[in-house]
């Protein structure tokens, strides 16, 4: 109870002080890039006190992926998605200025999705064909500029206790990487549910393992893959979160 009174007291707090203490800095900067390069650090340090009093800690390994990519260089992550705490931990871990697609509902907090635009996260309406399509437009002009993007290809999160029991992935969100040629990255996470939602709306702490895994390249797949790279990337992200399982096993 007071991991989640805590965090709840944060969230509050960054929305409302926090928003007025940083806002105007950030405002001033009207190139994107700069300005997302600018609120990564504000992001990540809000987010990491976040984790801090929800008692969440993460070891990561496969940085080595990320870090022979050049960091003005935008790429296309992609991961599993099972908790809130995957973002809070992926943004944790960026080492480029990175834009989150998220659900369009986000729009409803409006100083949540200020920030959220001030490092060019895009909302996304799945039920409006147009909208989603211009999102996927947005997002190939801000990888083309150097900035990332993070996308969850599920749609939603994952309900199921197995973690390697993935929703399909959206074949559309692919178009990204497609019409950019950039790197894709993927992402896998395991034991993020068991933070929150396996016993909504109680906070508990929990130590997560997260694997970057090898970038992908859509113009070194075959055609035949290429049709499917989207349930590529899937078995991408499942073998890791099955490394992760399997070296976790060897450990205990």
């Amino acid at each position: 109870m007071l991991h989640t009174i805590a965090v709840l007291l944060l969230i509050v707090y960054f929305l409302t002080i926090g928003d007025l203490i940083y806002r105007g800095r950030i405002e001033k900067i009207e190139d994107r890039k700069k300005r997302a390069e600018a609120t990564l650090p504000l992001i990540q340090g809000i987010l990491g006190r976040i984790l801090k009093v929800s008692g969440v800690t993460y070891e990561v390994e496969g940085m080595e992926n990320l870090t022979n990519i050049p960091r003005e260089e935008g790429v296309m992550f992609v991961g599993n998605h099972r908790s809130y705490y995957d973002v809070l931990i992926a943004y944790s871990i960026l080492d480029r200025p990175t834009g989150f697609i998220a659900k369009i509902e986000m729009q409803k907090i409006k100083p949540l999705a200020r920030w959220m635009e001030y490092g060019s996260c895009l909302m996304i309406d799945r039920d409006n064909l147009k909208q989603s399509l211009k999102v996927i437009i947005t997002a190939v002009k801000y990888v083309k500029s150097g900035i990332s993007i993070w996308i969850y290809p599920e749609g939603t999160r994952s309900e199921s206790e197995n973690e390697e029991d993935m929703l399909p992935f959206k074949e559309g969100s692919f178009k990204i990487a497609e019409k950019t040629d950039c790197w894709i990255v993927p992402v896998s996470m395991i034991h993020t549910r068991d933070i929150l939602e396996a016993h909504f709306p109680f906070i508990k702490p929990k130590h997560v393992k997260v694997r970057v895994g090898s970038p992908i390249r859509m113009s070194e797949l075959s055609d035949d893959v290429k049709k499917h790279v989207g349930a590529y990337t899937r078995d991408a992200v499942i073998e890791g979160i099955r490394e992760l399982k399997a070296k976790e096993q060897t450990e205990t």
